[in-house]
C-alpha cells in the first residue's frame, strides 16, 4: 500500500515578536511591567511592615523607657500621614501583595488615629460660640528665654497686645548660649513687671512667672518643689532644673481658682544627639526621663488632692502621641474642645544657625503640639486659640477664655 505525502504548502516565513501568539502569552513589555509591579509590591509590603513595627514598638515603649524619645519625636500628624500614603500606594500593587500592604497600612493608620493623631476632628463641625460676659481671660506662653532673641521690650509689647486677667509665663530666665545646662540665670525685674502691669499680683518659681489681677491666696509646692522648699539654700540652677510646676490659688469673685503654670523638662536637646561623640546619652536620657515622670506624677498627685476649680496650662514638652500625658488626660479635660483648628500645632523646631541639620528641621510652621491647657472641677472653656507670637518664640501663644 502506497502512502501519499500531503501536498507541499507555501514556504514558512519568520514571525515577528508578539505576532501570532496564542492568547495568554505576554509580550516582553508586559512581562517587564509585571516584574516591576511584582517587586514594587514586595518592597511596599516590606516598607509598610517596617512602619507598622515602628508604630507598635513606639506605642509600647512611649512613657515607659528612657530611649523612647527617639521614637516619640515624630510629629503625630506624620504617624497618620505615612500609613495613609502607604495605603494609597497599595492600589498599584497586585495580588496578595496588595492585600498585605493594605492590611498592614490600615493597622498602622488605625493605631495612629486611636493613640494620638494630633487631629482635632470636632473642629470640622463644632462651633465654640461666643464668650459670655464675665469670663476670665488667660494667656499662657513659653517666652523663649524672656525674649532673648527679639528683646525684652518685645515680650511686654506682645503681652500688652493680649490683655489678660492672668498670665502664665514660662522661661522667665536668662540663658547664655554655649554653656548648655550651666548657662541659666535668674531675671530680677519685679520693678519693671509692676510698672508694666500695675495692680497685678506676681508669683514666681524658678523660670515660672504668673501675673494675676486677682489676689494670690496660696502657692503650695508641687512635686519636686516640696523638697526644694525645705532647703532655702538651694541654688537657682537647681530650682530652674527641678521646679517645673507652680500652683497659685487665686481669689476670683469670692471663689478659689487653682492655676497651674507648667513647663515640664524637655526630654531631648537635639544638639546633644551626636551618638558617636562619646557623650553618655544613656545617663542623659535616663535623667531627663526620670525628671519628667517625677514632675508629671507630682502634678497628678496634687490634682487628686485639690478640690478647687482648676486650670492647668503651659509647655508640657509632650505631644498627643506620647503616653506620659495619660495620667493628666485621665484627670482633666483638654481645652481643645473650644478650639476650631483641625491641626492645632504650637511648636516648631528652630535650630541654631550653626547646626548642620538646620535646613531639615528649622521649618517656619509648627509641626508639634507640646503646649497644653486642661481644666478640672467644672471650669468651662469658652474659647481656646493658638496665636502667633510674631517671631518672639518658637511656641504659639495659648489664649483662653474661661469661667467658674
Amino acid at each position: 500500500m502506497t502512502t501519499q505525502s500531503p501536498p507541499a504548502g507555501p514556504p514558512t516565513l519568520p514571525v515577528p515578536d508578539g505576532v501570532g501568539r496564542t492568547a495568554g502569552t505576554p509580550g516582553r513589555a508586559r512581562r517587564t511591567a509585571r516584574a516591576l509591579r511584582l517587586w514594587y509590591g514586595r518592597v511596599l509590603v516590606a516598607v509598610t511592615g517596617v512602619w507598622l513595627l515602628y508604630a507598635v514598638v513606639r506605642w509600647l515603649v512611649s512613657g515607659r523607657w528612657h530611649w523612647s524619645i527617639l521614637l516619640d519625636a515624630a510629629p503625630p500628624v506624620l504617624l497618620v500621614s505615612v500609613p495613609a500614603v502607604l495605603l494609597l500606594a497599595g492600589a498599584a500593587a497586585c495580588g496578595r501583595r496588595r492585600r498585605w500592604s493594605a492590611g498592614l497600612a490600615s493597622a498602622a493608620l488605625l493605631l495612629a488615629l486611636t493613640t494620638g493623631s494630633g487631629i482635632n476632628w470636632p473642629a470640622l463641625w463644632r462651633d465654640p460660640g461666643p464668650v459670655p460676659p464675665g469670663a476670665l481671660h488667660v494667656v499662657s506662653l513659653n517666652t523663649q528665654y524672656w525674649g532673648q532673641n527679639s528683646g525684652t521690650d518685645k515680650v511686654y509689647e506682645l503681652l500688652h497686645e493680649h490683655p489678660a486677667d492672668v498670665y502664665l509665663l514660662q522661661e522667665h530666665v536668662a540663658w547664655r548660649a554655649g554653656l548648655g545646662e550651666e548657662g541659666y540665670s535668674e531675671v530680677d525685674d519685679d520693678d519693671r513687671l509692676r510698672a508694666e502691669f500695675p495692680g497685678y499680683h506676681i508669683a514666681r518659681r524658678g523660670e515660672l512667672l504668673t501675673l494675676s489681677r486677682f489676689p494670690v491666696v496660696a502657692s503650695p509646692p508641687v512635686g519636686p518643689a516640696v523638697e526644694l522648699d525645705a532647703r532655702p539654700d538651694t541654688t537657682f540652677k537647681r530650682v530652674f532644673e527641678r521646679d517645673k510646676v507652680m500652683r497659685t490659688d487665686l481669689s476670683v469673685h469670692g471663689r478659689v481658682l487653682s492655676v497651674y503654670n507648667v513647663h515640664i523638662t524637655v526630654p531631648l536637646a537635639v544638639d546633644n544627639l551626636d551618638l558617636f561623640s562619646g557623650y553618655d546619652h544613656d545617663s542623659y536620657f535616663k535623667r531627663k526621663f526620670d525628671w519628667r515622670l517625677e514632675e508629671l506624677r507630682g502634678l497628678e498627685e496634687d490634682l487628686d488632692d485639690n478640690p478647687y476649680p482648676t486650670l492647668i496650662s503651659g509647655d508640657f514638652n509632650s505631644t498627643e502621641s506620647m503616653r506620659e500625658l495619660d495620667g493628666i488626660r485621665e484627670r482633666a479635660d483638654d481645652a481643645l474642645r473650644a478650639n476650631d483648628e483641625l491641626l492645632p500645632m504650637t511648636w516648631r523646631y528652630a535650630a541654631p544657625a550653626a547646626f548642620e541639620w538646620d535646613s531639615v528641621f528649622n521649618r517656619p510652621l509648627p509641626l508639634w503640639r507640646v503646649d497644653w491647657s486642661f481644666t478640672v472641677h467644672g471650669v468651662r472653656v469658652h474659647r481656646y486659640d493658638l496665636l502667633s507670637t510674631g517671631g518672639l518664640s518658637e511656641h504659639r501663644l495659648q489664649d483662653l477664655w474661661v469661667s467658674l
